[in-house]
């Protein structure tokens, strides 16, 4: 089943079988820290708890890895995929993971601290959801997701704009690079 923290909206998988004969289990998520619980969908119960705060200590609960890549967001419009004819990728051309190359393998990346991030960098500037990438066509978009460090290209913050091949942007203490690339099937 998939699961949703009721406070950032990530989703995960939860396997059905953990609950075993429990109405309910608590459940703390990896990119926001709440704790609440998750009702057993095989039983019959309050509907409403899956969104109560628990208050217990953080180390008794289970902690579900985020089912992976982009995290779900409803408001978010399906894009086509990336084109066949070009490889993308972020470079990390200054801070502290340097040298990193991340490919992009899906028209939408997430790039920020969180564990559930396709860009998961490891910068204490850096918000847990910092920036998104979106790549439709020839195209490719960078946009702020309201991070407190802001996103700067030239020394400019931004909230979107427009990326080139080569294109130089920073998140928190880390310079990125997008580069796009002959595909090598038609290289």
């Amino acid at each position: 089943m998939i699961i949703t923290c009721p406070q950032c909206e990530t989703k995960y998988r939860y396997d059905e079988a953990r609950f075993g004969s429990e109405p309910s289990k608590a459940v703390r998520c990896t990119s926001c820290g709440l704790t609440f619980t998750v009702d057993n969908p095989l039983q019959v119960g309050d509907a409403t708890s899956a969104s109560r705060k628990v208050d217990l200590p953080p180390d008794l609960f289970e902690d579900d890895e985020p089912r992976g890549g982009e995290p779900e967001s409803p408001e978010l419009p399906p894009l086509a995929p990336l084109p066949h004819d070009a490889r993308f990728s972020l470079a990390v051309i200054a801070g502290p993971q340097a040298g990193t190359v991340f490919p992009i393998t899906k028209p939408r990346v997430f790039i920020g601290r969180g564990s559930a991030m396709d860009v998961q960098l490891k910068d204490s500037e850096v918000s847990r959801r910092h920036a998104m990438i979106e790549v439709a066509g020839d195209e490719a978009s960078l946009l702020d997701l309201g991070a407190t460090n802001g996103t700067y290209v030239d020394g400019e913050r931004v909230d979107r704009t427009q990326l080139g091949n080569r294109a130089e942007f920073t998140v928190g203490s880390t310079t990125l690079m997008f580069i796009v690339a002959a595909s090598r099937d038609n290289a």
